[in-house]
């Protein structure tokens, strides 16, 4: 849906007088792609939107101004330098492409004015090209010289800043500035009278329906997509809480397991990797092989299987309620994405958005990359995720292995609590303590679930987090990143609580 080249002409048409000699009183960005020329001439203020959206690429006069982003870009900033309080010369159409020249009279951006300095400001010409050619639209600022000083979407065309500007090569024989049977006016603008712009104001109803249109589809999408992921984790989450149940029904054998050991402890050599017994809870008293992990003590086998036992028994309750819970909300998850499908306006979308988000069905939706990007240019980015537990404590959550290292050894503090999903791959993660009291047991569940989370163990149904005081924490000389060794410490067992993670996530200092 992009302007063609006729109604771009006629566009122009309607444009240049009424910009002619008007002051830019500053540039506003609507999207990287997308800003408004904000104009004063006397006794009124226009707006000029030029887009280089691919299928919404255009330039038209608007009657209202969309919200500004908090990070622009680093194009609009250097148009802001260069055109605010410039004055326009003139606006014309290069009759045989989709190309406007906007030329103004700028402050010199060279000019650094001394302290005892009268007058007004030198001026100098600078020039704004805007290639309304679809999906390689492109805008350039150039110097008096037409030398390219900044680009919008980068080098299309093989133009380089520093470079000159070149205009491309038509893509067809020049034509009138009529529509033909090849390059159709879909509005017939030429039909419509440019005074009071009623050229643009047809073109932005037609672009606002369009947008909307596009904008409502995009939403719809990101929300169907978001479910998917949703559904696709919970089903995965009832796989494993299924796995877990089965693991609870055998738990007795952990127990005979960790028994039975005891009671050929002497048979068993040292650094075996499993052990052969007789089992004397069957009639027959068959021999049955138990596996040991071949790197610990025997007596480090038999108490884990004791702790396997006890765990499971005790989680017995908790694994069958999370996956009644899980079921539940799968359930709800297909039938929201059944009333997705039935939307068909943009106030019934938003009406379920609401809902799911008051539901808490999903997880916080995660910044768009644009908006990461803005962020980190607004500050260097750290090792770490920062996030608040319920009593305001800080809890730090390590981004990668290498970043795990600093966080631990760098950024730790010898009473800081450390954690970790024991025997997972995970995030390093640290309560910060800021006295000398013990922590609270509030904030103990608050890291180790943000541990477990931010680990591979996440879809169990029970992680053990590992904690100890960040001063008993070691790395060892030539260890692979993140990897540590822990003098003492402790187990907490972790069921993820869907409240308090969601709590916690939309607690992440940004």
């Amino acid at each position: 849906m992009s302007l063609t080249r006729a109604e771009i002409a006629l566009l122009v048409e309607e444009i240049s007088p009424a910009i002619h000699q008007a002051t830019i009183q500053r540039v506003l960005e609507i999207d990287p792609r997308t800003f408004v020329l904000r104009l004063r001439r006397p006794g009124e203020n226009l707006f000029l939107l030029v887009s280089t959206s691919p299928n919404l690429t255009r330039l038209h006069f608007v009657t209202s101004r969309e919200r500004q982003p908090e990070h622009p870009s680093h194009f609009t900033m250097l148009l802001r330098k260069w055109l605010d309080g410039s004055i326009i010369e003139d606006c014309h159409h290069h009759k045989d492409d989709r190309i406007i020249e906007i030329k103004a009279r700028i402050v010199d951006p060279a000019w650094i004015p001394s302290e005892d300095f009268q007058g007004p400001a030198p001026r100098t010409t600078a020039y704004l090209l805007l290639e309304l050619t679809g999906n390689l639209a492109n805008v350039y600022l150039l110097d008096k010289n037409r030398i390219i000083r900044g680009t919008q979407a980068g080098n299309t065309r093989g133009l380089r800043i520093g470079s000159a500007y070149e205009l491309p090569p038509p893509l067809t024989a020049p034509t009138s500035t009529r529509h033909t049977a090849a390059d159709r006016v879909r509005w017939q603008l030429d039909t419509i009278p440019s005074e009071k712009r009623e050229r643009s104001l047809h073109v932005e109803k037609a672009y606002t329906e369009r947008s909307q249109t596009e904008l409502f589809d995009r939403h719809a999408q990101e929300l169907r997509t978001r479910l998917r992921q949703r559904a696709r984790t919970l089903t995965k989450r009832i796989e494993n809480i299924e796995k877990d149940l089965k693991k609870v029904e055998n738990a007795d054998q952990y127990r005979r397991w960790g028994e039975l050991l005891q009671a050929a402890f002497r048979e068993i050599p040292r650094g075996a990797s499993s052990a052969w017994v007789t089992d004397y809870y069957q009639e027959d008293m068959p021999q049955i092989e138990i596996p040991l992990d071949p790197a610990r003590p025997l007596q480090h086998n038999i108490a884990r299987y004791f702790h396997q036992y006890r765990r499971f028994k005790d989680a017995a309750g908790k694994i069958e309620d999370r996956l009644l819970e899980s079921m539940d909300a799968l359930e709800k998850i297909t039938a929201v994405q059944l009333q997705l499908d039935a939307c068909d306006s943009p106030e019934a979308l938003n009406q379920l958005a609401d809902e799911l988000r008051q539901s808490r069905l999903l997880p916080p939706a995660r910044p768009q990359a644009s908006q990461a990007r803005g962020a980190q240019a607004a500050s260097p980015r750290q090792p770490y995720r920062e996030f608040r537990a319920r009593s305001g404590a800080t809890i730090l959550v390590g981004r990668g292995a290498k970043h795990n290292d600093t966080l631990t050894t760098r950024i730790a503090r010898g009473r800081d609590i450390w954690m970790h999903a024991r025997d997972w791959t995970g995030a390093h993660v640290l309560l910060r303590m800021e006295n000398s009291q013990p922590p609270r047991s509030e904030d103990l569940l608050d890291a180790a679930t943000l541990a477990a989370y931010f680990s591979r163990g996440k879809n169990d149904s029970i992680i053990d987090v590992t904690y100890a005081e960040a001063k008993h924490v070691r790395k060892p000389r030539g260890a692979a990143p993140g990897q540590v060794t822990i003098a003492g410490g402790a187990t907490l067992a972790i069921a993820l609580d869907p409240e308090r993670l969601a709590r916690l996530l939309e607690q992440e200092v940004l």
